[in-house]
């Protein structure tokens, strides 16, 4: 087997994560947001480095078998309005309202971002027809305004599909400067015009974009002879090649990668609920899954509006590393939901930030090493930390800088530990039987006050938690999903062939044998909101078995698959015979006006059947956790943290 290369573009750090016959490797990358192309060369040379002892791009590519990639670019396009705004044609009469999409997308800001100008209407005639006149006339005017790109979002797939012919036939693709146009029912058969028109609009704001730099990084692996193609990762948890990957489906894909290795986990460790908690820069994102599996919204949100297609229930809080902290009126510890990013980032950067963050609470508590944060690629400045603490809560609350740190920690700990216990009891679980999978650059941090603050008991810091969005991209395969809405029975078996024979194109398309794929048929129906999904026929099944039968309210989908090698953990490795010595000590704020010495161990000396009691400190290069007092923590054969607690 070659290597299996993943990469997750995040908004600070880009990381990569490989795998070969022996072991997984990882490095990160500073993200560089004028380029992505750039940081994402970048991240594969050093771990080709890493790898080799000495960088080798051509090398690596070479010998890569998958390549796959998920990246946050969509997201950041629509939080930061940056896209590129559409003319929208909608039938007349919808102008204002556009089908109740209006009331769907309740922030304005977004709605202006995504459609240029006012909505243009079209005459719909008793026959389903458009009159070429007025569509010409009114497709120029927009064109007139400087409209880039259209959307047309009308009722009836029929009549999208004859706009699109006379479109093709006023504006042929081969002249020079032909506006690029979607029509929304080729992105997206749902029946809602309102989501469909959403759906639609968004694809189109991040499509211009994510095409540019996606296939700017295809070019620079095919440069270096990479001889497969790039597959990007998508929000549903699965890949596909650049040119069969819708640009909405980027959206979310990076958090979507360390829900994908949180699924790994639940079930490898038979844990009947886990709790996904990936603390960034940022935003903490949560997910539960239960029983191996996790609730997936029939229709999922962009910003609040719901789209055509189905996301996993994860929620994202304004509560991360450089959100700002201050005290408001009524005395009370604020923390976010605005962040100073990476630049200028938390105070301690010495980038010139001067807000108060958790990042520099934790420096001055003694839990991050500021000499050695991030690799040792940035030194932290614990004299401006203070000032901005000082400024920001200390002041404020007549406390010391002292009391002030530690009231953010807690203040911290306490709020997202109330977001995690919601999570599991909205899930229908108990937080005593939960399990908290904790990553990203922040979750290990303070994990064990986290879960104690939602009463859980036991914790799991995965081996590689701190590009576990990389790494969980290691469980996905090559697929495709398709669906068809409000069948008659009696067409169902020409319409699953219909939908075979789509599959086995874009199969094909792929590069892949289709004849070696798996052909999964299911029905789906939204219940209270979650999509509740049960099995039809397999892949060995013919088309048109006649029990495959579909209830009232249910839509057939199906579900492509090419396997895909992945990454594998393992529950067998020699134990540990010799003890665990403390690399140092350090003092760590850890009760009301004390700092406790507590021994600090080496990540990269943890072997598996190491034990360590709290209090104390794991550091590695890119993973810093504090164990708590009354917890223990023990190293499974895959390497991972299990921190429980003790009675």
């Amino acid at each position: 087997m070659g290597l299996l290369v993943n990469i997750d573009n995040g908004g600070t750090f880009t990381d990569v994560c490989i795998r070969d016959d022996r072991r997984v490797i990882h490095a990160k990358s500073p993200t560089t947001p004028h380029d992505l192309t750039q940081c994402f060369v970048d991240g594969l040379r050093r771990v080709s480095g890493a790898l080799y002892g000495e960088e080798d791009l051509a090398r690596l590519l070479r010998e890569c078998d998958y390549l796959r990639y998920s990246t946050t670019a969509g997201t950041n396009a629509v939080v930061e309005r940056t896209g590129v705004a559409a003319a929208l044609i909608v039938e007349e009469g919808e102008e204002a309202d556009v089908y109740g999409t209006r009331g769907e997308i309740e922030d304005d800001d977004l709605w202006r971002a995504l459609v240029l100008g006012e909505p243009v209407g079209l005459t719909i005639g008793t026959d389903g027809g458009v009159d070429p006149a007025q569509l010409t006339a009114q497709v120029n005017r927009v064109l007139s305004n400087g409209a880039q790109r259209l959307v047309i979002a009308l009722r009836a797939e029929a009549t999208e599909r004859a706009v699109k012919a006379l479109l093709l036939d006023k504006y042929p693709r081969h002249l020079l400067g032909a506006v690029p146009f979607l029509v929304s029912h080729e992105l997206v058969s749902d029946t809602d015009p309102a989501r469909r028109t959403v759906t639609a609009l968004l694809n189109s704001y991040l499509h211009p974009g994510m095409e540019h730099f996606l296939y700017g990084a295809e070019r620079a692996c095919k440069a270096n002879s990479l001889h497969r193609p790039l597959l990007i990762y998508r929000n549903d948890g699965d890949s596909a090649r650049v040119a069969k990957t819708t640009a909405i489906k980027t959206w979310g894909s990076g958090p979507r990668g360390g829900l994908e290795g949180a699924i790994a986990y639940a079930r490898f460790f038979n844990a009947p609920a886990v709790v996904a908690m990936d603390v960034g820069g940022t935003t903490t994102d949560i997910a539960v899954v239960t029983d191996g599996r996790v609730r997936r919204n029939t229709f999922g949100e962009v910003e609040g509006a719901r789209i055509s297609f189905p996301l996993p229930d994860m929620r994202s809080h304004g509560l991360g590393g450089s959100s700002v902290i201050r005290v408001v009126g009524d005395g009370t510890i604020k923390v976010g939901p605005e962040s100073v990013g990476a630049a200028p980032g938390p105070a301690c950067f010495g980038r010139g930030g001067t807000d108060a963050t958790l990042t520099d609470a934790l420096l001055l508590a003694g839990v991050i090493d500021g000499a050695n944060f991030l690799g040792g690629e940035v030194a932290l400045d614990a004299e401006r930390a203070a000032n901005a603490i000082a400024n920001a809560v200390a002041g404020p609350l007549s406390l010391s800088v002292d009391g002030a740190v530690e009231a953010i920690v807690d203040a911290f700990a306490h709020k997202v530990g109330a977001r995690v216990r919601h999570a599991v009891e909205n899930a229908g679980r108990e937080p005593a039987e939960a399990t908290l999978l904790a990553f990203g650059g922040g979750g290990p941090m303070i994990a064990t006050a986290i879960a104690k603050a939602a009463g859980i008991a036991r914790v799991i810091v995965p081996h590689m938690a701190a590009v576990f969005s990389a790494y969980g991209i290691g469980f996905s395969n090559l697929a495709h999903e398709y669906r068809a809405h409000d069948i008659d029975m009696a067409d169902l078996p020409k319409i699953k062939d219909g939908l075979r024979a789509r599959g086995r194109r874009d199969m094909f398309g792929e590069g892949v044998d289709a004849d070696q794929c798996h052909y999964l048929f299911g029905a789906e129906r939204d219940l209270d909101g979650a999509l509740v999904e049960r099995s039809l026929n397999g892949s060995s099944a013919p088309a048109t078995m006649e029990h495959d039968r579909l209830e009232a309210g249910e839509t057939l989908r199906l579900r492509v698959v090419h396997e895909l090698p992945k990454f594998a953990m393992t529950g067998e490795a020699a134990l540990a015979v010799e003890p665990l010595r403390e690399h140092r000590h350090a003092k760590v704020a850890l009760k009301a006006g004390e700092r406790v010495d507590v021994p600090v161990f080496s990540n990269d000396a943890l072997v598996p059947g190491h034990r360590v009691a709290g209090p104390a400190l794991i550091r590695g290069a890119y993973l810093t956790c504090l164990i708590g007092p009354k917890w223990r923590l023990q190293v499974t054969p895959n390497h991972d943290l299990v921190l429980e607690t003790v009675q």
